[in-house]
């Protein structure tokens, strides 16, 4: 297998995929380039429906693949989702405002390593 890929590699690295692209076409050979990501996400059928999220903290972008099925929820948010917490980012409120903890009961969690 190694010798073949060499073989290959050899061969079309003398060609632009374009090249590649239209030669196999024409010999009914199946073929499809691999994009690259900035390629993908300005590819028509993903650039309207991929999902991102900004850290506001940051400014740093992600994208995230498009779900197989576009809820309203998404599409209400234009497709831009919040960023994910940090670990440990909401430990406070929901210990403290959901669960009932006591400040000093999650100070003791933290102490402990628990959390």
């Amino acid at each position: 297998m190694d010798n073949l890929n060499k073989a290959i590699e050899e061969i079309t690295k003398n060609y632009t995929t374009d090249e590649l692209i239209r030669l196999f076409t024409a010999a009914t050979i199946p073929i499809s380039k691999v994009n690259t990501i900035e390629e993908v996400l300005e590819d028509p059928y993903v650039k309207e429906e991929i999902l991102s999220s900004t850290d506001e903290k940051t400014g740093i972008t992600i994208y995230l693949a498009p779900p197989p099925y576009t809820t309203s929820f998404v599409k209400s948010k234009n497709r831009k989702l919040p960023f994910p917490p940090r670990f440990g980012e909401h430990n406070e409120k929901i210990y403290c405002d959901v669960l009932g903890y006591k400040k000093e009961q999650l100070d003791e969690l933290r102490k402990k390593k628990v959390i």
